[in-house]
């Protein structure tokens, strides 16, 4: 395999890598979370490229092709992250937003020679840390980054439609209420981020949830079923909630679960070594 770096002149021999990865996706069962149709997906997922290279200062490709044409990619982008180990700190943290490897070029370690490439010029960039997300249930990518150092950081959970409901949004009812200031009073910070999901089914906006300090130990069970009931009346029938990795964060966990989330993400981290 030649590997070659860029940018977004390469978005366009993506597409048939990234539907692999969606239909690997699929066959571990997508998290438990509905799914959008596949032809859907790449061209969101383009739309999601083209978003990082517009607001990253830092975005890199790389493209694994031999003979019989493109093989595995990686995409990765500078960004803010906290730093390790808390405190409050922020650093540069490289973030590997997708791997795909094609079930052809797998035995090779192609994988881990574009993440080398990618944990490279993240040193080069003054990174302190390297961050990739892994779908809830994808264990064989998960292991793969464990043996490279990577060590859990936190949790997404998701429900994608209303507790009960088959499918999409309720009907509006009740009152109009600030969800920004529901979630405050629930022991939320609330972030609206922009949608359709590239893989699963949510309306144009999602609703990102996190604790804030001190509430994921502690939550407020019905202002949190108030506040999922406000978000759906809003149209926000896709709801996010990042909690810290365990053991931390055990009863917002066990609220969730029975509210009907799932984990639709693990965020892993570990320390990049300076550059030589």
């Amino acid at each position: 395999m030649t590997v070659t770096r860029g940018g977004g002149e390469l978005l366009p021999a993506l597409a048939p890598l990234w539907e692999a990865l969606f239909d690997h996706h699929l066959s571990i069962g997508a998290a438990g979370i509905a799914t959008i149709p596949r032809e859907r997906s790449w061209p969101l997922r383009r739309a999601h490229y083209e978003r990082l290279l517009a607001e990253h200062r830092r975005v890199a490709v790389w493209l694994a092709s031999d003979a019989a044409g493109p093989g595995g990619y990686a995409l990765s982008y500078e960004s803010d992250e906290p730093g390790p180990g808390g405190g409050g700190g922020r650093g540069t943290a490289a973030i590997l937003e997708t791997l795909s490897v094609l079930p052809r070029a797998r035995g090779a370690r192609l994988g881990s020679r574009l993440m080398d490439l990618a944990d490279a010029e993240a040193r080069a960039w003054g990174a302190d840390l390297a961050v990739v997300n892994v779908m809830g249930g994808n264990e064989r990518a998960r292991e793969l980054y464990l043996r490279r150092g990577y060590a859990p950081r936190s949790e997404t959970w998701m429900r994608a439609r209303p507790a009960g409901e088959p499918a999409g949004p309720p009907a509006p009812a009740g009152p109009a209420a600030d969800p920004f200031a529901l979630a405050a009073a629930a022991g939320f910070d609330l972030e609206l981020t922009p949608g359709p999901d590239d893989t699963w089914s949510t309306p144009d906006r999602i609703a990102g949830l996190t604790p804030s300090d001190g509430a994921a130990g502690r939550p407020d069970r019905a202002a949190f079923t108030r506040l999922c009931e406000t978000l759906e009346r809003a149209g926000l029938w896709a709801v996010q909630v990042t909690v810290a990795a365990p053991p931390a964060a055990a009863a917002a966990r066990e609220m969730l679960r029975e509210a009907g989330f799932r984990v639709s993400t693990e965020r892993l981290a570990r320390r990049l070594p300076p550059a030589d």
